[in-house]
């Protein structure tokens, strides 16, 4: 099947664009520091009954950054510009974590662009919450520590950064087919990428609770995929060295977040991801596939 990977201008930057298939278009939207590698496997299944497209927002990947600071608002005009070159109408759109919040804000910018959304373990609007929680010994891993963290990322050389990342890189080879190795690669040493990041972080997960919730949710139709809460809590104990108290008081906080969006209009249904914590694509990514398959089909039973 073929994979065209291309440069697309969109107006005020160019964006790195992968797609495959055809019929029905699917956007992906990745998480933040997600490499489109990471998605392969999910891609290249979408694809044998639709048209998929996934791409490197704004300062990822080869994509330009521009010149506007990066947040979710920038991201969602971005997605909007792409569509339009494209010619894309309808779509259903997949956002997971960050792109789920990315996702959130484009449909309630531009309520009738697409047709039906799927949340996967997405990042809310409240998820400065999550900081509120005190961690014995904390190691850096506050927002305000990692947008700090960013920017002096951001600073060095692409050679350093290899350095740098060499551990998170090898970590991130071990879901990834060793054809896609140099790509995650290319991706954690990009100091543009930190940048943008910084910036995302900054402006939508340290202030978004008081700046974005501005706009009634539309009702197109949204499936919610969230994480199994007993898989969470034991991948932040045995993977990030949290004590059980700590991860299951950031798990309530988070699974009240993801409660929340069940609510976000009564076209929403919920799916829990047995088994899988906050990586759905990679861990359990029949799940995504699934609801995928029952909009499709619905899709069909309705022409």
């Amino acid at each position: 099947m073929s994979n065209i990977k291309k440069i697309v201008d969109i107006g005020d930057k160019e964006l790195e664009v992968w797609k495959s298939g055809k019929g029905r278009t699917i956007i992906i939207l990745p998480g933040m520091m997600s490499s489109l590698a990471e998605w392969e496997l999910l891609y290249e299944e979408l694809s044998k009954e639709a048209r998929v497209i996934i791409y490197y927002r704004a300062g990822y990947g080869k994509s330009d950054k521009g010149k506007i600071p990066r947040n979710c608002t920038e991201n969602a005009k971005d997605l909007y510009a792409l569509m339009k070159k494209l010619r894309i109408t309808s779509p259903i759109i997949i956002g997971h974590s960050y792109g789920g919040l990315i996702l959130q804000e484009f449909v309630m910018k531009y309520p009738n662009e697409a047709s039906e959304i799927i949340l996967v373990d997405s990042t809310s609007y409240g998820a400065h919450k999550l900081d509120e929680v005190e961690i014995e010994e904390e190691d850096g891993s506050s927002t305000e520590a990692w947008v700090e963290k960013c920017k002096i990322y951001s600073s060095l050389s692409k050679e350093v950064l290899q350095v740098e990342m060499a551990e998170w890189i090898t970590e991130m080879k071990k879901n990834l087919s060793s054809s896609q190795h140099l790509e995650v690669e290319e991706f954690m040493s990009n100091p543009v990428m930190f940048e943008s990041l910084s910036e995302e972080l900054e402006h939508d997960l340290l202030t978004c609770g008081e700046t974005n919730q501005h706009k009634s949710f539309p009702n197109t139709s949204t499936i919610v995929i969230g994480r199994d809460p007993k898989a969470s809590i034991t991948e932040m104990v045995e993977s990030e060295g949290l004590h059980r108290s700590e991860a299951e008081e950031i798990e309530l906080i988070w699974q009240t977040l993801i409660l929340n969006q069940t609510k976000l209009n009564y076209k929403t249904t919920y799916i829990m991801a047995e088994g899988s914590g906050h990586s759905v694509h990679l861990e359990k990514p029949e799940v995504i596939k699934k609801a995928v398959d029952s909009i499709l089909n619905s899709t069909e039973v309705e022409d």
